[in-house]
């Protein structure tokens, strides 16, 4: 006669000892590893950041936020404070992350407009989830997000204007026109090669700079002679 042993009581022998063992049960799932904080933080951005990418910085909400990171509101708060912390830690990180890619242009033979050129698509290559976040329309992020991007501009339009004397041997105003027009058209370049790379290639970018530079030559030195070289 068969007796009937409950799970507690099944027993194995081991292959080379005959002996008895418990055998461990092979259903139970793994324990879940509890996240760091320092990892929390960064998948609350994480999913923050997608957020402004697809829908703009007016779609982040505490409550999508926890939604999308299936945790609870509390533990967003716990990491940010509020809407308002989350959105300036996620500028921080990201501005870190995009303009990380400034430093590696080599902008000491400026007078080749393709170099830089092709030095700056490399930038928007390596992190362009992290351009678009920068690139996008200022409504609902942080309070200080304006001035900074100003503050960015104003930095890109300084170097412009540097380089831009160089290829016309006058001086270029960096708050002027030409500056100004220049990097509104530059801006609106990334944005579209960053959304879409098929439609608007490397190629189609480098082709508008090189135009964009003839342009501004000709307006700031109506009496030089010939382009810039490309």
């Amino acid at each position: 006669m068969t007796t009937e042993r409950t799970a507690s009581e099944h027993i194995a022998r081991s292959p080379s000892t005959g002996a008895s063992i418990a055998e461990a049960p092979t259903d139970q799932p793994s324990p879940k590893r509890r996240m760091s904080a320092a990892d929390r933080r960064a998948q609350l951005l994480d999913v923050a950041r997608d957020i402004v990418a697809a829908d703009g910085f007016g779609a982040v909400s505490i409550d999508r936020v926890a939604r999308e990171s299936q945790v609870a509101r509390a533990l967003v708060y716990q990491q940010f404070t509020d809407l308002g912390g989350l959105m300036t830690a996620l500028l921080d990180r990201e501005s870190a992350i995009a303009l990380a890619g400034v430093g590696s242009v080599d902008w000491s033979d400026a007078v080749d407009v393709d170099r830089v050129g092709r030095g700056i698509l490399a930038y928007l290559h390596a992190a362009p989830t992290s351009w678009r976040i920068i690139l996008s329309p200022p409504d609902g992020g942080p309070p200080d997000l304006r001035t900074r991007l100003e503050l960015g501009r104003a930095y890109a339009r300084a170097i412009g204007a540097r380089h831009l004397s160089r290829y016309t041997g006058v001086r270029v105003d960096p708050d002027g026109p030409t500056e100004r027009i220049m990097l509104a058209a530059l801006e609106e370049l990334a944005r579209l090669h960053l959304t879409d790379p098929v439609q608007y290639p490397d190629e189609l970018v480098l082709r508008y700079l090189r135009s964009l530079v003839g342009w501004a030559v000709r307006l700031e030195a109506p009496d030089t002679l010939g382009t810039p070289p490309s």
